[in-house]
């Protein structure tokens, strides 16, 4: 009986194996721009990740990155990122596709200092609903505390992408992204802001790819209107990121 519930067991996981997908990725940046503001100070970043994809659409993954910046906010300085996130994604017939699921943003080691009105850490949970057709993509998330900006106040995030292909097997990448919600307001009324940021904020970005022996080629122009003096300053600045890619 042992030995049937031991191959009975094998023959299950064999099965849950051949449903499912797993992935990696590593990328060598110039910059790890994120939402139009560099977490690395303008400096170079070391990135990678695993995702696990059953085919029933349920997917978990992890992904990684060095980060250095003043865009935490007074918090013990930060070495590391990490994602962790999970989700559920599909197809309709007419080829529309959705994607829903939750985003940890964890920053290992980093607490904000005792005694202030701020989160405890940086790290940051959201909540994502997604579509896409044709190329076309769109994104909206919320976090209940947005505390990656040392607010304990709630923020949104609404994306738009479009992906295509060029001649000579380039491909070409667009975004538009707006950052709003309580996390943002300034003055008397939001306390726990200690970044001087501004209602909202917008940030874009238009990239183009190659794949040469075995790696993709990334150059891609990162921009916003955060990069004033009362705003991100100058880790929101126009800058062109270079990147070097490689699938597992």
């Amino acid at each position: 009986m042992m030995k049937k519930t031991l191959i009975a067991t094998a023959m299950l996981a064999v099965t849950a194996a051949a449903q499912a997908e797993i992935s990696g990725n590593v990328t060598l940046a110039s910059d790890y721009a994120f939402r139009g503001v560099s977490q690395t100070d303008n400096g170079m970043a070391l990135q990678g990740g695993f995702d696990y994809a059953h085919e029933s659409g349920i997917y978990v993954g992890t992904w990684a990155s060095n980060v250095d910046s003043t865009f935490f906010g007074g918090a013990q300085d930060p070495q590391i990122e990490l994602d962790l996130y999970a989700g559920y994604s599909g197809e309709l017939a007419n080829g529309f596709g959705y994607d829903v699921g939750i985003l940890r943003y964890e920053y290992p080691g980093s607490k904000f200092p005792k005694g202030s009105p701020l989160a405890d850490s940086p790290a940051t949970t959201e909540f994502y609903v997604g579509g896409s057709m044709a190329g076309f993509s769109a994104k909206l998330s919320y976090s209940d505390e947005l505390s990656f900006i040392a607010s304990t106040e709630s923020a949104w995030y609404l994306s738009a992408d479009y992906e295509t292909s060029l001649p000579q097997d380039f491909g070409l990448a667009l975004h538009v992204g707006y950052n709003f919600g309580d996390a943002y307001d300034v003055g008397p009324s939001a306390p726990a802001n200690v970044l001087g940021l501004p209602d909202s904020y917008t940030d874009w970005s238009i990239g183009v790819s190659k794949g040469i022996a075995g790696v993709d080629l990334g150059l891609t122009y990162v921009d916003s209107d955060a990069d004033d003096e009362d705003m991100f300053g100058s880790v929101a600045d126009s800058r062109v990121v270079f990147s070097v890619s490689k699938s597992l």
